[in-house]
């Protein structure tokens, strides 16, 4: 009984806070910690889920220079136990337009370091390329994101369906956090 009560004071909560208008913290100075799920219909073995982490700093009102690590592991995806691994390292930037108070869409560029081991092939190269989507802060310093990412490389770094390639579009849903 106890705990029904405090899961409906903190759904309660929640609901009062997602309907309070948000006043977003896009000025400069604020820093931003992120974390995002990537839905990968095409990953290394089909349907995948990725996450990434990320950091980023508003140098200008709107304007976040950004950094982000992804990290990916799937033992035994093919055949002779063979394992795919990506590292990716990259920076880039985000400007945001301020539409309304919860809803802030966004555009920006990633370029970064990408390695890849799948099989016997083991490759890695420079990426780069468009990200855009749109933040609905849910309070001053928190939101939800929702963005598409398409990169390119210089290499074929992204596996896509047991192939390797030189490009990936990826969808992502993630939570951000402003101070």
């Amino acid at each position: 009984m106890m705990r029904s009560r405090i899961l409906q004071a903190a759904v309660a909560s929640a609901l009062v806070a997602a309907a309070a208008p948000a006043q977003p913290m896009l000025q400069r100075g604020t820093q931003e910690l992120a974390v995002h799920v990537s839905l990968d219909f095409e990953g290394a073995v089909g349907d995948t889920i990725t996450a990434d982490a990320g950091w980023g700093w508003f140098v200008r009102d709107a304007l976040e220079l950004r950094a982000s690590l992804a990290y990916a592991i799937l033992e035994d995806v093919a055949a002779e136990d063979s394992d795919f691994r990506t590292r990716q390292l990259a920076g880039g930037f985000e400007y945001h337009f301020r539409r309304a108070h919860e809803l802030v869409p966004y555009l920006g560029l990633e370029l970064g370091w990408r390695a890849t081991e799948f099989s016997d092939v083991t490759r890695s190269g420079l990426v780069y390329g468009p990200r855009g989507g749109v933040k609905i802060f849910l309070a001053d310093n928190v939101a939800l994101d929702f963005e598409v990412v398409y990169l390119l490389a210089g290499d074929d770094v992204f596996v896509n369906d047991f192939a390797i390639e030189d490009t990936d579009l990826s969808t992502a849903i993630g939570l951000r956090v402003l101070f």
